[in-house]
């Protein structure tokens, strides 16, 4: 059970924090519900006690997850579906998941997707989604500054781009000389 003033990641809305239980009579007899503040969408929200484990509400990360997360980050990026439709699909489960891990790896895929083309509005959308996922609840697990985690994250992207780009051209290289 949490508690009011704990710090919370709901899969679909992001970081947040519990301000209050409250109980509330139905037609069915009482409820308890949290009351989640989501300060980054000026959104709070009544969630009912006995559905946290069905709507997958969690503990925000550690910050050894974060580190995790970074990790995650800096690898090289995977290639992601050409198809639009499989490749979005795919892309909004990694990042609906609420999972730190699945989220970072959603945001690294795009980010590579970005530098070889403009991606579109979808993808855009999905990719700032991802950020601020991480962001929100790395903020709240770190009492970091959120500027600080952008360019932390920012930081370990361009690692992966680096190491993508350096993956392709030694490719590149290694066929050039089979040709020969």
């Amino acid at each position: 059970m949490f508690e009011p003033g704990q710090h919370i990641v709901h899969p679909a809305h992001g970081a947040g924090t519990i301000i209050d239980i409250v109980e509330q009579e139905m037609s069915t007899g009482f409820s308890q519900y949290y009351v989640i503040e989501f300060p980054e969408q000026r959104m709070t929200i009544h969630l009912p006690v006995e559905r946290t484990d069905e709507i997958g509400l969690r503990k925000v990360m550690t910050e050894a997850k974060f580190d995790n997360v970074l990790a995650i980050l800096s690898e090289e990026p995977q290639k992601l579906p050409n198809d639009y439709k499989q490749r979005r699909q795919q892309v909004e489960e990694m990042v609906n998941s609420g999972a730190p891990a699945e989220v970072a790896r959603a945001l690294r895929e795009l980010t590579w997707q970005q530098e070889k083309k403009p991606l579109n509005n979808a993808d855009s959308r999905l990719m700032s989604e991802a950020r601020s996922k991480l962001v929100q609840e790395i903020a709240l697990a770190t009492d970091e500054d959120p500027s600080e985690i952008h360019a932390k994250i920012d930081d370990a992207l361009e690692r992966a781009v680096a190491a993508k780009r350096e993956a392709i051209e030694e490719a590149e290289e290694e066929e050039d000389d089979s040709d020969e």
